[in-house]
């Protein structure tokens, strides 16, 4: 009975792990429709964005004396405001770990926070944990980001520089390089620094109106538009991570089936052998 009992327990464990591979499976696949998508996107929005900030430092520099708010750093920076980008979600790796490594990291070099905007329940977690003093969160951002909602993110960050509340405005993304390679970084969003080497390229251009008018609406678009790359990279790198995670539990269930089925055999076939014995006895007996 101890036999039989024992080789059921091992079919239910299969079972179960023919069960948890089939929502792995369908997990890798979802994950690799959101990657492409986001990743679509991100390899679209790379060269505007790289364009635009190569035009704009070249543009800062005719406008220099004009002191524009977004340009000017701040005499002594005493409170920085940081915005971490981590996933809302688990299951996917080391892509959440890695990234609150690297945020406590960032702030053991650059002091606390005065304050810090959370996108993804993670980076709500990790503020939490840590202590920091939250002044928005934003969580369950769609994969198709509305632009409404990125203009939205990107005035509270500007609102946050020029109203004096912080003295510089970091961003803490992961910068998505491939679907195997991801790493964490930062980015200095304001005060905006101007390219070098900006001015032999303004002399490229004629502008028309002046560089100061384009400025003005030149620079609400720039920053529109780094932000929505960040979280993009950060998204794509958030895809590519589940789906790594999700392509190894997989690939472990299916070892894992082969031992158990390896094992259910050797089980079922030690019983078979016990009952033989048996018979045999009980057939000797009666001679």
């Amino acid at each position: 009975m101890a036999a039989v009992a024992s080789i059921r327990v091992i079919k239910r464990k299969i079972r179960s792990v023919q069960n948890i591979k089939k929502i792995t499976r369908a997990m890798q696949m979802v994950s690799a429709a959101k990657l492409r998508k986001v990743q679509d996107r991100l390899m679209q929005i790379r060269p505007y964005s790289d364009k635009i900030r190569e035009f704009l430092g070249g543009l800062a520099t005719r406008v220099r004396e004009q002191a524009h708010p977004l340009f000017t750093p701040r005499a002594e920076v005493k409170r920085i405001g940081v915005v971490a980008v981590l996933a809302d979600k688990g299951l996917c790796g080391s892509y959440n770990s890695n990234m609150m490594r690297f945020a406590n990291r960032f702030l053991g070099e650059h002091g606390k926070p005065g304050s810090v905007i959370a996108i993804g329940r993670k980076a709500v977690y990790w503020a939490n944990r840590e202590g920091l003093p939250m002044v928005a969160e934003h969580v369950q951002l769609p994969t198709e980001i509305p632009f409404l909602e990125i203009q939205k993110i990107a005035k509270r960050l500007v609102d946050w520089f020029t109203k004096g509340e912080v003295d510089e405005v970091h961003l803490l993304f992961t910068r998505y390089v491939n679907a195997m390679t991801f790493r964490p970084g930062s980015v200095k969003f304001l005060p905006i620094e101007a390219e070098e080497g900006g001015k032999a390229l303004a002399h490229d251009y004629i502008f028309e109106p002046e560089p100061a008018k384009i400025l003005d609406h030149l620079v609400p678009r720039y920053v529109e538009t780094t932000l929505h790359r960040l979280l993009l990279e950060s998204m794509s790198s958030e895809h590519a991570a589940r789906m790594n995670a999700m392509r190894n539990a997989t690939d472990n269930a299916d070892d894992l089936i082969q031992s158990l089925t390896l094992t259910y055999n050797k089980a079922r076939q030690a019983g078979i052998t016990k009952e033989l014995l048996d018979i045999v006895g009980g057939a000797e007996a009666l001679k």
